[in-house]
């Protein structure tokens, strides 16, 4: 998964508890179940350029909620490649792209 998520807004990697009771530990770098975390809207991961294969699959709607959750430009950007033809999903990206360069 390193490949395609990265450590954001944090020094060092540390483990986390999340809200299921499940552990996930970025102390080793970044652990196999990162897709299924990021999708849950997990703060400290963000997205490599490529990361849009792994979303490709996904329903428009999914994309449009993971755009609307992102944190970073750059991760709207590479969300927006995994559906570049659907007009709903251009639209959410050019809305979340305006919010976070206005903050």
């Amino acid at each position: 998964m390193n490949k395609y998520f990265e450590i954001v807004g944090l020094k060092r990697g540390c483990p986390f508890i999340l809200p299921n009771d499940r552990r996930f530990d970025l102390t080793t770098g970044i652990p196999s179940t990162a897709l299924e975390v990021y999708k849950s809207g997990f703060r400290y991961l963000g997205l490599k350029p490529g990361a849009e294969e792994l979303f490709k699959k996904e329903k428009v709607a999914d994309l449009i909620k993971l755009i609307s959750q992102a944190r970073r430009v750059q991760d709207v950007e590479i969300l927006a490649l995994a559906k570049p033809d659907s007009p709903q999903v251009k639209e959410a990206t050019e809305k979340r792209k305006t919010i976070l360069t206005n903050k």
